[in-house]
């Protein structure tokens, strides 16, 4: 009976400090004090981005799938994960030793499709790449099965600053080559990653 008394009359005690503590001249240091931002700059930032990829057919332009949003910007230094949801169920096959068919650059060696992990994608699945030459970054996306969607879920860290271009590098463009169109057209199969 003694200790409970104790430990309640202690317990008051630590409360009564904790109360004036707050009672003094001296703004308490809150979210804004140096405190707070020293554990924030440790702390790792990811930033999600998701991607579309939509069909020509979707868009009123037939042989001209689109990345929607084709640019976007992330911080320095953060953890920056993909989520890339894909429509287009065609495909636009690599050579078996094409290094665009693995992942590359990325926090963990493998992407997720459809939530399992996958280091590679075969040469005749591939629908298209998420590719940042200038930061080694390599996302390849298979096609979607007919009328549904595929999602990849990447994660790289933008350690460098910069505006980098992204390319799709599977050939689902126009053209006889299929490097034609929206290969080569900002705004579709390639864009731009801000990182400041």
């Amino acid at each position: 009976m003694r200790r409970t008394k104790w430990a309640l009359a202690a317990g008051a005690g630590v409360l009564g400090v904790a109360i004036l503590a707050g009672c003094g001249s001296q703004p308490a240091a809150g979210p804004q004090g140096s405190n707070a931002v020293q554990v924030q700059a440790l702390a790792p930032r990811v930033v999600t981005e998701h991607l579309t990829i939509v069909t020509g057919k979707m868009i009123h332009k037939p042989g001209w799938p689109q990345f929607q949003p084709s640019t976007f910007t992330v911080p320095k230094g953060a953890t920056v994960r993909l989520v890339i949801t894909s429509y287009d169920d065609g495909t636009a096959p690599l050579p078996a030793n094409s290094p665009f068919l693995k992942v590359q650059g990325l926090v963990t060696p493998d992407e997720t499709v459809n939530g399992q992990p996958v280091s590679a994608v075969a040469p005749d699945q591939v629908a298209h790449t998420f590719t940042i030459p200038a930061l080694g970054v390599n996302v390849p996306i298979p096609a979607a099965p007919t009328g549904k969607t595929v999602t990849v879920t990447a994660e790289f860290v933008a350690q460098k600053a910069g505006t980098f271009t992204w390319q799709c590098e599977a050939p689902c463009g126009t053209g006889a080559s299929g490097w034609g169109g929206p290969m080569i057209t900002p705004g579709y199969m390639t864009g731009t990653v801000t990182v400041q």
